[in-house]
Order: C-alpha cells, then sequence, then structure tokens
C-alpha cells in the first residue's frame, strides 16, 4: 500500500466539522484522496465516528459516549459548535461513513481511538463491521491507533488490512513495535520530528506519516526531509506544497 503525499484530518477539520459526513464531503471538495477521522465504541458497542471519549466538546452533552447508544448520540448535533451553516450535522455511524467514503471514490485512514479500558473491543467492533461493508472492489483502508492492544486486534481479526503505527514522539522501541504489529507506516506528531527520524523508520521499510501539519512552509520542510505522508486539517492550503515536491 502506497500512502497518499496529503490526507485529511477527521475529514477536512478546519473548514468542517470534525468527524462527520460534511467533514468528508469537504476533504473531497478540497482535492485529496484520502481522509483520516477516528472511531469509537457508543454505549451499545456500535463504532462511530469521534475523537473524544466525552460528548462535550463537539455536541455540548457532557456524558461519556461509552454511556450513550449509538441511536441517543445520532440524534446529538455535532456541526453547530464548528459553525451555524453545520447545524443538525450529526455524529454519523461507522457504516454510514464507509458508505459516503464509497460514494466519494475516498479513501481512509481509520483510526481506532478507543474510550479508556476499550482498546480491544473497539477494535473488534470496527474490524467486524469494516470486514462486512467494506466495498470488495475498493483498496483496503488503513487502520491506526495509538493503542497497542487495538493494533493487535486489528492484525488478529483483519490481517490483509494495513496497519499504522500511531506515536506522539517516537519511542525506542519503535521498530520492534511496527514489527510485530505488521505495520506499514508509522505515524509520528510532526513537532520534534528529526530528519534523522525520518531517514530510520524509511530505512527499516516503513512510510512515514506526519501528523498535524497546516502550516505550508512546515509542510515543505518535512516532504524535504522524507516524510511521506502529510495528515492536515486543511489540505487545500498544502496542496500547492505537494504539488510543487512532486515537481521537483
Amino acid at each position: 500500500m502506497q500512502l497518499p503525499r496529503l490526507m485529511g484530518h477527521r475529514g477536512a477539520a478546519a473548514v468542517a466539522p470534525e468527524n462527520t459526513l460534511a467533514g468528508l464531503r469537504a476533504a473531497k471538495d478540497q482535492g485529496v484522496d484520502w481522509v483520516e477521522f477516528d472511531a469509537q465504541l457508543s454505549g451499545d458497542g456500535v463504532p462511530l465516528l469521534l475523537h473524544d471519549d466525552r460528548l462535550h466538546r463537539t455536541t455540548g452533552d457532557r456524558r461519556k459516549i461509552a454511556e450513550v447508544p449509538a441511536a441517543e448520540a445520532s440524534r446529538l448535533d455535532a456541526g453547530a459548535w464548528f459553525g451555524p451553516a453545520f447545524a443538525g450535522e450529526p455524529i454519523p455511524l461507522l457504516e454510514e461513513a464507509v458508505a459516503l467514503l464509497a460514494a466519494l471514490d475516498l479513501q481512509a485512514n481509520v483510526e481506532i481511538k478507543p474510550s479508556p479500558g476499550l482498546a480491544r473491543e473497539t477494535a473488534q467492533a470496527c474490524m467486524e463491521l469494516l470486514q462486512q461493508h467494506w466495498p470488495k472492489s475498493r483498496p483496503l483502508p488503513l487502520i491506526s491507533s495509538f493503542e497497542i492492544a487495538a493494533l493487535e486486534e486489528a492484525q488478529r481479526l483483519w490481517p490483509e488490512a494495513p496497519r499504522g503505527y500511531l506515536v506522539k514522539a517516537l519511542p525506542q522501541d519503535w521498530q520492534e513495535t511496527a514489527e510485530r504489529l505488521g505495520c506499514v507506516s508509522v505515524h509520528p506528531w510532526h513537532p520534534g520530528l528529526k530528519p534523522e527520524q525520518v531517514q530510520a523508520i524509511k530505512q527499516a521499510g516503513y512510510q512515514v506519516a506526519a501528523y498535524t501539519v497546516n502550516a505550508p512552509a512546515r509542510a515543505a520542510a518535512l516532504l524535504a526531509m522524507g516524510v511521506d505522508c502529510l495528515i492536515s486539517d486543511d489540505p487545500a492550503a498544502l496542496l500547492p506544497v505537494v504539488q510543487e515536491a512532486v515537481t521537483v
């Protein structure tokens, strides 16, 4: 699997509410072929798109998502906080996102983002749903996570799907972990990422996807280091940098 040069983060989080169907459409409109989004479980075990384990930041509801059934969560407004044009935008089910990805011809990096203590359960539910609903004619999604247990479950349940190892700072045992989990890529947080780290990852045979990159100057520097993929809230702002790097 070859990562794209540019991927929308949580859809296109700078221009549409994160982890919503509107965000996936916005990413497509911004000209990317790939989107990243977060998946976790509702209180009744249904995978949906949400980053935080609490609902308050994006819906105003003060409960934890692990306490709220999917049918109730999907009735919450996850768009009004971002702007009045998105009022009424719901929290989508992962199944709904998969259907829209196919309709938009978008490829996906599905980040398993479990509530505390639910890494294996979240990965299991997501892998089962994706295996059932992902179109057979489309390339498989990239499955990523910070949670080792989630990646272990993804590897066990759907070994064919490529995996990415998410890290904040690159740990000393990154290569051992990525190898054990059968990953194809390592996804470090871009601040502090050094050229020698990028080269070490690539020399070990992994692609490098840096997150969350929004400044064009930083994007250019990362590409010059050899970073393969930029994950951005505002992919349209980075498209000229990516296009220039491709032509050099």
